[in-house]
């Protein structure tokens, strides 16, 4: 395996359209980094860069420590993984599995050793004789998968390999994908416009939108650490919630929202942070699960806003309260028993000390160093 190299990478298209601008991005050999982004971030364009699909504009593409930017893409000895399988229908999918190996002139024996091997692990040894119309959409995903294992690759390439499956077969094989990775030890570069496959697959993410890298973390760091109001919008389900308002300070700090007369105590651990934004306009971002039904038996902070139910969606151990507020839709997701009618009111308990704060004008966090 070898690690990968992305240094001020773009691509420029006819007519001047950046899809991606200056990329920057250490993959380490054996390393599984996800790249998500909404529609239209430059992800996949990045990724057919790497595959030498698309040309570089501009940049440095590094291989194994080798330059790869005028090498062939049969030459760069990676294997890609496409979203619409990509098999061959006339072919079985012994066929479909061996036919990269007999381009490359393997013998018979080799090539057979390769493909049973790889139908083993990917539990398709008994469909080797079928033909692709003959499979489900998860087992011709296997037999895609089987064909790049058995080239034995540096590199592996995803690019939103899952996106034609049903909800149960995505979260299959989005564990099949991650223990493939353990077990063959590989360099995988996955895209993916499903924040959760990331979250639950990659050992690092790159977050982009309009083909510039917002931020390269862990899951954990992401999801606690966001740089800037999109990647805080973006990582987390359901999406994080935002209010304006202005940070105010009686003997304590609050969170005073401009448009709804929110009125909240902010986390003491944070007051040394938000004190040189006095009297300033920012953003406050709570996460669904930090807002919660008011418990009067803890001696919690000041900061709970009674709210109106607009709707209530049980999804068994837990519960999606939707709230009307004049600061918009504000979402909450609860494990209290509750359902209550569209229409009454909650007092509801947000925890300030796991809010971000942000700039009203870069959007960047006030939080980080």
């Amino acid at each position: 395996m070898a690690g990968v190299k992305l240094s001020n990478i773009s691509k420029v298209y006819e007519g001047g359209v950046t899809a991606v601008k200056d990329v920057n991005l250490d993959v380490a050999d054996k390393e599984f980094v996800v790249l998500v982004g909404p529609s239209g971030c430059g992800k996949t364009s990045t990724l057919r860069m790497i595959a030498g699909l698309e040309e570089i504009s501009k940049g440095e593409l590094f291989i194994d420590n080798q330059l790869v930017n005028d090498v062939a893409p049969k030459d760069r000895d990676i294997a890609m993984v496409f979203q619409n399988y990509a098999l061959y229908p006339h072919m079985t999918v012994y066929e479909n599995m061996a036919f990269g190996l007999k381009l490359r002139k393997f013998s018979k024996s080799e090539i057979d050793a390769r493909v049973k091997e790889a139908a083993q692990i990917l539990g398709i040894s008994d469909y080797l004789d079928r033909k692709p119309k003959a499979l489900s959409g998860g087992q011709r995903q296997r037999v895609a998968l089987g064909r790049a294992i058995v080239r034995k690759p540096k590199v592996f390439l995803f690019d939103e390999p899952l996106s034609n499956l049903d909800a149960k077969m995505r979260v299959q094989m989005r564990a099949e994908i991650s223990k493939l990775h353990q077990r063959l030890g590989a360099t995988m570069i996955y895209v993916t416009h499903d924040q959760v496959e990331g979250m639950t697959m990659g050992d690092r993410i790159v977050v982009m939108k309009d083909g510039v890298v917002q931020q390269i973390d862990t899951p954990l760091n992401l999801y606690n650490y966001p740089v800037n109001k999109f990647v805080a919008g973006f990582i987390g389900s359901p999406a994080m919630n935002f209010f304006e308002g202005r940070v105010r300070k009686d003997d304590r700090l609050y969170f005073t929202g401009t448009s709804d007369g929110m009125n909240l105590e902010i986390s003491g651990s944070l007051a040394p942070k938000l004190e040189p934004f006095l009297g300033k306009e920012i953003l406050m971002g709570v996460r669904p699960e930090h807002i919660s039904i008011q418990d009067y038996n803890k001696g919690e902070l000041d900061s709970t806003a009674t709210l109106k139910v607009d709707i209530s969606e049980p999804m068994g151990n837990e519960v999606y309260l939707y709230f009307a507020s004049t600061a918009g839709q504000i979402i909450a997701r609860v494990t209290t028993p509750v359902d209550p009618k569209p229409g009454s009111e909650l007092k509801m308990y947000f925890d300030t000390s796991r809010a971000h704060f942000f700039s009203k004008e870069t959007e960047y966090s006030l939080l980080l160093d």
